[in-house]
């Protein structure tokens, strides 16, 4: 199926589109926050997640907020665990706590302000994303997936595809300041039905996402494959405005593939974005610079039951790449940079 999407009403983002969208989480729920902050002047790149997911057995609900440190001096990443009756969050926007320790909240104005404070053992942080391009919500509230009788609930929102960023965050011995950095954030969520769950690692066999910006461009782009289907989804802006949003009109190759040796895994080294619409050509190709995070996706299962399932049945790894990026738009070819992460669950 190809749509595309104009209607302003399915663009149009609401402020409870960024609220709790789960209020009772059940394991197999997944629900995440998602920001991340590329400082060019100082060659910082960090992300921030508030992620209340199911651990990959699928025994219990475990929150926790992900933080990724790149500075020139270290590559690192973490999780502050919490438990769920410790979060308190807003349905009606983004306003959600943990404790004192972690505080993200979204203040409208004429371009709308997120705000996040968090203060936990070895990093501590206060950032301003002022947002600088229009929200984007590519499915609209939602998109329904089933197989047989089990159905689940997808929904991805992107509040702010840009911001500028200011603030400073402190991690172990070293304090950075950032001013003018970019700034990106979205919102997910994955519900499965109550009465015939379809959970998300048997629905989806893996994920690739990316975003970048160059000359007065941003681009979003995700590909997902399900276990029947395949969904792609671009978005462009000029400046402040959307110029393309589109579901299943791009495809999306990975050209060539990278070698981890640190795990001994392979990830997409670079991916190219070709619009299949006649009245919107453009192709953008993401080429990897470095690694900015890894994640075995089994990490804390049985050691034993771990070997099996990577021998049987699959590698689930996640990977976030920092890139460069090149377009190719209105007959000119600029160079930028960006992001793009790799999220396998079934492939081996």
């Amino acid at each position: 199926m190809t749509q595309v999407i104009t209607d302003s009403e399915e663009l149009a983002l609401l402020p409870e589109d960024d609220g709790l969208q789960i209020v009772d989480y059940v394991k197999g729920d997944f629900e995440w926050w998602y920001f991340d902050i590329n400082d060019y002047k100082s060659g910082c790149f960090l992300k921030i997640v508030l992620h209340v997911g199911t651990d990959p057995l699928r025994t219990r609900v475990f929150p926790q907020l992900a933080i990724s440190v790149n500075t020139p001096e270290k590559s690192e990443s973490f999780f502050h665990p919490f438990v769920i009756e410790e979060l308190i969050a807003d349905t009606r926007k983004c306003n959600i706590s943990v404790r004192d320790e972690i505080k993200i909240w979204e203040e409208c104005t004429e371009n709308p302000e997120y705000f996040i404070k968090i203060d936990i053992p070895s990093y501590k942080c206060n950032f301003r994303f002022k947002g600088e391009v229009e929200g984007w919500k590519p499915f609209g509230k939602k998109i329904p997936y089933q197989s047989g009788k089990k159905r689940v609930d997808f929904s991805w929102i992107i509040p702010i595809p840009k911001a500028r960023v200011e603030g400073d965050f402190f991690y172990k011995d070293k304090q950075y300041n950032l001013i003018g950095a970019t700034g990106y954030h979205d919102h997910n969520y994955v519900k499965p039905d109550r009465k015939n769950p379809l959970y998300l690692d048997d629905l989806a066999i893996k994920w690739y996402w990316g975003k970048g910006y160059a000359g007065g461009y941003t681009v979003i782009f995700a590909d997902i494959y399900c276990r029947t289907n395949r969904t792609l989804s671009l978005m462009v802006a000029e400046q402040n405005k959307i110029i393309h949003s589109s579901n299943n009109l791009i495809d999306c190759s990975v050209l060539s593939i990278g070698n981890d040796k640190a795990v001994k895994a392979t990830f997409p080294e670079t991916l190219r974005i070709k619009s299949l619409d006649g009245q919107f050509p453009f192709q953008a190709e993401f080429d990897f610079d470095k690694i900015l995070d890894r994640k075995d996706l089994l990490e804390g299962v049985n050691p034993v039951l771990k070997f099996f399932i990577k021998k049987l049945i699959a590698k689930p790894l996640y990977y976030g790449i920092l890139s460069k990026v090149r377009l190719n738009i209105k007959n000119n070819n600029l160079e930028g940079s960006g992001n793009f992460e790799s999220m396998v669950f079934r492939e081996k």
